[in-house]
This record gives structure tokens, C-alpha cells and sequence, in this order.
């Protein structure tokens, strides 16, 4: 499991299947200097809630990996992710579904 930070103060643990996905829709976002909201939440057995996050360019992330192998990366899954990040709700995970 990776973890993704967000402004040094949030942290999240993803696998890093999923983290290396992410970190290719942030980065496109980015690169075209885009924000946009991203929110996780877990099922609902867990009594975990969920968290919303504004992602923006002026705001640091890390993407932290378990192992050194480089996850390898699905097109049409981050295409999938990159669609859902740019509607009104943004991207949204459920994490341990």
C-alpha cells in the first residue's frame, strides 16, 4: 500500500495500483493547470466517512509507493478517472470496495 499525501498534512493509503493511476490524472490536470475536487470514502460497514479534498497546482502532493516496480497503467482506466475528475462532482473513490 502507497500513500498519497496532500499538502504535507493529509494522507491517504491507496494501493499503489490505484496511486500510480491517480498520479497519472493529477498530473494531467495539472499539466494543463486545471483544479478540481477529489473526494474517497469507504464502504459503508466500516464507519468510515468520507473526505473532500480541492486539488489545485499551487498546493503540494506526494505520491509515496510501497515497492519500487512501477505500477503498470490501464489508458482506458485513466481515461475513465480523467471523466469523472472533470465533472461537478470530480473524482471520486470509494477505497476498499
Amino acid at each position: 500500500m502507497g500513500r498519497f499525501i496532500y499538502d504535507s498534512t493529509l494522507t491517504v493509503t491507496l494501493d499503489d495500483d490505484l496511486l500510480g493511476h491517480l498520479q497519472a490524472v493529477i498530473g494531467a490536470k495539472f499539466r494543463l493547470k486545471q483544479s478540481f475536487y477529489f473526494s474517497w470514502g469507504y464502504p459503508a460497514n466500516t464507519g468510515e466517512s468520507r473526505t473532500m479534498i480541492w486539488l489545485t497546482p499551487a498546493i503540494s502532493v506526494q505520491f509515496h509507493y510501497r515497492t519500487s516496480r512501477a505500477p503498470s497503467l490501464d489508458r482506458d482506466r485513466i481515461a475513465a478517472l480523467l471523466a469523472e475528475a472533470n465533472s461537478p462532482n470530480g473524482l471520486v473513490l470509494i477505497i476498499g470496495a
